[in-house]
């Protein structure tokens, strides 16, 4: 076998007429990995069942486009772009049927939940619409398989009435300017932030445990080797055995970064690939930064207690830029902040901020660093440049 197998994806595979004209179909081969192999047998199974159920305005469109494509090259060339963009057109279609399906039904309604965390108190919504309002700032759920119980801030006892392995899809939401920590059923520990959504099952399935995080959360996984934990946003998937890590996903973030303090997770992503997506492994003290909109992903050394700290009521900054820090104070008080000099946004600032301060206290804190005048002017905090006397 020849080196030009090597390294090849799906996309490549149904695209070469030396691996597709085999005798006994697309099979295992040293050089291609099986995972693109398999991936590349179920996009061409489904050309083969669905090929013929295209409508007729769908094959008129199709073929319009490659008479078009026709039209530019010789007959040789026709034939090259003929091949190409039929295979590229169907593989587009079908893939992202593929890729939908494969989604975990949990997946589907997690993401498709449209309850967004607001101003007030946290809530907790349990099965068939019920509602628990928890006022605490920093408030603590913990739930019990033993006996089927949520103690919630050690103040309130709700006991569900789950059945003998049933399981319902809960959902926390916690608002602006506050925090929870919650136990989940298999004694792993999630602290959620500010802003945040988390939906996860009132128990796990045994083959694996999986919920879905709208804005930031710390996790301290409990180890179950043959239950792998899942942690899904809307544009990356962390996989995991038992660690501990962080994970932000706002929605209004340009990237989605993922901290590791312990163990190991693999991240998945959609790349720069046509069909189908790209794995990273982390190790620790990394931060993987992903941006959907290239498809790329980055990973830098970092100090993880600069990302983790919150959960335990400050917040570490290390040559943080003014406009940076602006940007976190804002969504985490849910307050307007306008800083009036780019060039200000620019300067740095490191120290420890206290989270039990509200916003004017920990901007008046920076202020002693950076030469700052801090006003309120109406529903928004307004930042200047001291002004020299």
């Amino acid at each position: 076998m020849t080196n030009n197998t090597y390294n090849k994806r799906a996309e490549d595979i149904l695209t070469d007429d030396r691996l597709l004209n085999q005798a006994d179909g697309l099979r295992p081969m040293p050089g291609i990995d099986e995972g693109e192999l398999s991936l590349a047998k179920n996009i061409q199974q489904a050309l083969k069942r669905q090929k013929k159920e295209l409508d007729e305005t769908e094959q008129q469109e199709l073929q319009t486009r490659l008479n078009t494509s026709i039209h530019q090259f010789n007959r040789k060339q026709r034939i090259i772009q003929l091949a190409s963009v039929a295979a590229v057109l169907l593989m587009v279609f079908f893939a992202v049927t593929l890729l939908d399906t494969s989604r975990s039904q949990f997946l589907r309604f997690a993401s498709n939940f449209s309850v967004e965390p607001q101003l007030g108190q946290t809530r907790l919504i349990l099965e068939e619409g019920n509602d628990l309002e928890i006022s605490a700032t920093e408030a603590s759920i913990q739930y019990s398989q033993a006996d089927n119980s949520i103690q919630v801030s050690s103040i309130e006892q709700l006991t569900t009435t789950l059945l003998e392995g049933e399981k319902n899809l809960h959902t926390l939401l916690v608002p602006f300017g506050k925090r929870t920590k919650i136990t989940l059923s298999d004694g792993s520990i999630v602290w959620v932030n500010s802003g945040s959504k988390l939906i996860y099952p009132s128990r796990f399935d045994d083959d694996k445990r999986e919920v879905y995080l709208e804005g930031a959360a710390i996790f301290d996984i409990t180890h179950r080797a043959d239950q792998p934990f899942y942690v899904y946003t809307d544009d990356l998937d962390v996989r995991v055995l038992g660690t501990m890590f962080a994970v932000s996903a706002y929605p209004d973030d340009e990237n989605v970064n993922t901290v590791l303090e312990r163990g190991k997770v693999e991240l998945k992503y959609k790349g720069t690939r046509l069909i189908g997506y790209e794995k990273d492994i982390i190790t620790p003290g990394t931060k993987a930064t992903y941006l959907p909109e290239a498809g790329t992903m980055t990973q830098t050394q970092v100090n993880t207690r600069n990302y983790t700290s919150w959960k335990d009521g400050y917040v570490f900054l290390e040559k943080k830029t003014l406009g940076y820090i602006v940007k976190k104070i804002a969504r985490y008080y849910n307050v307007t902040i306008h800083v009036e000099d780019e060039q200000l946004a620019s300067e740095t600032f490191s120290g420890m901020l206290d989270l039990r301060n509200n916003a004017s206290q920990i901007l008046e804190i920076i202020s002693e660093v950076i030469n700052i005048d801090i006003e309120k002017d109406h529903d928004q905090i307004v930042i200047k440049r001291k002004q020299k006397w």
